[in-house]
């Protein structure tokens, strides 16, 4: 591992003289177009640093869903067609599709949210083996861990919503049915492909009289965070959701890795790939850092005061 970091490291280092021999196409797919601000926000200046400039020698494609799962396919045919030298893929079913269209071009994952090794994506996190490697934060577990969140804040919730996106697996809703029923508790699964259909999905859930909703990962839903964090407290529901600006837009709860940081590291593999390394031979990393923040305002409210033992664990506190 040490000898692949250095090489890696050698070869960033000679990346600015490399990088102006050529243009360089990126393509981009997204669910959410939350996604794809987040990468230029944070991965398009790391590619600078390493020498490859959008309007110089760098040209992005970018293409969202707007959460609708059936444009895909469509769509991955449009970013194909700009002929990139690398495909970056937001979530594994957006990897799926575009394996299947493109046979050759290296796919980097920002993110994979299921295992991709279990997932067929790759054939382990340490040699992926084939042309997909990058960035892997287990959304499974980020719910999990947001579910049990909920039960702390609301210990007297006998059902829970859990609001899913166009793109969530049978096995993920599985895993979370499962730890419910382990804990006495009713599970109302709702789905949703982001703001249009936040009206149904939080109608669903008033019928079912849920106690609190849990917010499934999924990037339309961070694209519409603001919409989704309002339709949740006029429900009069405590709401559980996937990131920092999250609970900024208005959810009790934000909990996941550090946005920022992810998407700099899918800068990094798409600029290794750039100057010649082989996906095939790069480790996927997985997240590393989580952050917890809680907003008082929502809390205040709904009337909740939360258990003093969340409110002390979180990062940040929004007031």
């Amino acid at each position: 591992m040490k000898r692949r970091a250095l090489l890696s490291l050698l070869t960033l280092a000679a990346a600015p003289a490399l990088a102006q021999e050529r243009i360089f196409r990126l393509g981009m797919l997204s669910t959410g177009p939350g996604s794809i601000s987040a990468f230029r926000r944070w991965a398009l200046p790391e590619l600078a640093k390493q020498g490859f400039v959008e309007g110089r020698n760098l040209i992005l494609e970018s293409r969202s869903s707007q959460g609708q799962t059936e444009s895909l396919p469509a769509l991955a045919r449009e970013i194909v067609a700009s002929k990139p030298d690398v495909i970056v893929a937001v979530s594994n079913p957006v990897a799926h599709i575009l394996s299947a269209i493109v046979p050759d071009v290296p796919i980097v994952m920002g993110f994979a949210g299921t295992d991709p090794v279990a997932d067929g994506l790759v054939s382990s996190l340490s040699r992926p083996g084939g042309r997909v490697t990058g960035v892997v934060m287990l959304a499974e577990e980020l719910d999990i861990k947001r579910f049990e969140f909920a039960t702390e804040v609301v210990p007297t919730a006998r059902r829970i919503g859990y609001l899913v996106g166009s793109t969530a697996s049978e096995a993920r809703v599985s895993a979370i049915e499962g730890l419910a029923r382990r804990l006495g508790i009713d599970l109302v699964v709702a789905r949703s492909t982001g703001s249009d259909g936040y009206e149904a999905a939080f109608a669903a859930l008033a019928v079912a009289r849920v106690d609190a909703v849990l917010v499934a990962s999924f990037p339309g839903f961070s694209s519409n965070a603001q919409s989704l964090a309002r339709k949740a407290l006029t429900a009069g529901l405590p709401s559980f959701c996937e990131w920092r600006h999250m609970a900024e837009a208005g959810c009790l709860v934000g909990y996941g890795a550090v946005w920022g940081e992810l998407q700099r590291r899918v800068g990094l593999y798409v600029a290794r790939i750039f100057l010649g390394e082989t996906p095939g031979n790069m480790a996927m990393e997985r997240a590393a850092r989580f952050e917890l923040v809680v907003n008082l305002k929502p809390a205040k409210d709904l009337g909740l005061t939360g258990p003093g033992s969340l409110l002390a664990r979180a990062d940040e506190l929004i007031e």
